[in-house]
């Protein structure tokens, strides 16, 4: 997700200046506060959409996922979400069988209404009990190699998902900015 840009026109931070030209800061404090609560929205919307679009299993997204968000301030009204994390193993999306063992043809779906069949792949359970898709590297039966899927990052940029985020964090700061100005201007908000 190369980033969610949120557009407040001229139109309305100029009703916004003039509303609040008494109330020192209280421009900025508007802006920060419907920022900040939009930048709140951004991880649920994105989590909804790689929800909608992806087969992704919930814990295995949050698991493999760190999010860092960066709240604007009156000094900076600039605010940012950012997702990082590693592949998600191909596992934990849509895959059958689940079970190890058997000799079916491993099928694997990262996105809805999408699939693949994986000719040399198989399921298995190493070890430490860890279950994946795995395949072989060469003719011998080791090494093998774990078959992986998409990170949060990549499902969160993918372009419908992106434009939700985009779309509900807009409406959010839309929202906010009006509550944000009633409220400054009936004494609220320090």
């Amino acid at each position: 997700m190369n980033g969610v840009g949120i557009e407040i026109s001229a139109e309305t931070m100029e009703r916004v200046q003039t509303l609040l030209a008494n109330i020192p800061k209280g421009a900025e404090r508007a802006y920060m506060n419907a920022i900040n609560r939009g930048l709140s929205r951004v991880k649920t919307a994105a989590w909804q959409g790689i929800k909608q679009v992806y087969t992704v299993q919930a814990a295995a997204l949050n698991a493999a996922t760190n999010t860092r968000i960066q709240k604007a301030s009156t000094g900076n009204l600039a605010g940012f979400v950012r997702f990082a994390g590693y592949k998600i193993p191909l596992y934990k999306f849509k895959v059958s069988p689940k079970q190890p063992g058997g000799k079916k043809l491993v099928r694997a779906s990262v996105k809805k209404g999408g699939g693949a069949t994986f000719e040399s792949a198989f399921i298995a359970a190493m070890k430490s009990g860890h279950i994946g898709v795995f395949e072989r590297e060469g003719r011998k039966r080791l090494p093998v190699s774990e078959l992986m899927g998409l990170s949060a990052a990549q499902m969160a940029g993918e372009e419908t998902v992106s434009r939700q985020v985009q779309e509900e964090a807009q409406r959010l700061v839309n929202e906010r900015l009006e509550h944000e100005i009633d409220r400054l201007l009936n004494g609220y908000g320090g």
